[in-house]
């Protein structure tokens, strides 16, 4: 079975380290779990979008656990820090991962750098309109492997309000 980063990254899947595959193979599922940092933006409209979207709240060295399940095709990928639940669902469309935020839906192009996956923002839908690029919600995100751990770094912001929340952190597999 090839899954969602293995179909999209094609023959540059083979190049991505070993523990940044698992995490992206569900098969159906695997649980990962380590620390994370977590910054929300000053801004107080910055909070209010943070917390509507249901987004975690700031602190360091918290702890991470991290689920992904495929479903019908798609990744459900689960996060808990801090105990706090967040989910999006990530899938394939036009040939790009797509992953649903709230009523945001978020188009990536996905590309290895210097051995880390990094996902090129292409496109915003809002409850299925597409948005100009002007109003597009940013994101920056990026994964890579530090031996047997996979390191993650991603924030999000908005035009005219800045930084909403940047997360990163360090998972390995969960031993059950």
């Amino acid at each position: 079975m090839t899954h969602l980063y293995q179909a999209l990254l094609g023959p540059d899947w083979a190049k991505l380290a070993a523990v940044t595959q698992e995490l992206h193979s569900p098969d159906p599922a695997v649980l990962f779990e380590g620390r994370v940092e977590i910054i929300r933006g000053r801004n107080p409209l910055a909070d209010l979008v943070a917390a509507l979207l249901g987004l975690p709240k700031s602190g360091r060295d918290l702890p991470a656990l991290v689920r992904v399940s495929r479903l019908d095709g798609d990744e459900l990928l689960e996060r808990w820090y801090d105990g706090r639940h967040f989910a999006t669902r990530q899938a394939r469309s036009a040939g790009r991962l797509t992953e649903r935020i709230g009523p945001f839906t978020l188009a990536f192009d996905l590309r290895l750098e210097a051995g880390a996956l990094v996902f090129d923002q292409a496109g915003v839908t809002l409850w299925s309109l597409s948005l100009p690029h002007i109003l597009w919600p940013r994101t920056r995100a990026r994964e890579r492997a530090d031996g047997q751990a996979h390191l993650f770094d991603v924030a999000l912001s908005l035009p005219l309000v800045g930084l909403i929340v940047r997360y990163r952190g360090r998972l390995e597999q969960a031993s059950d």
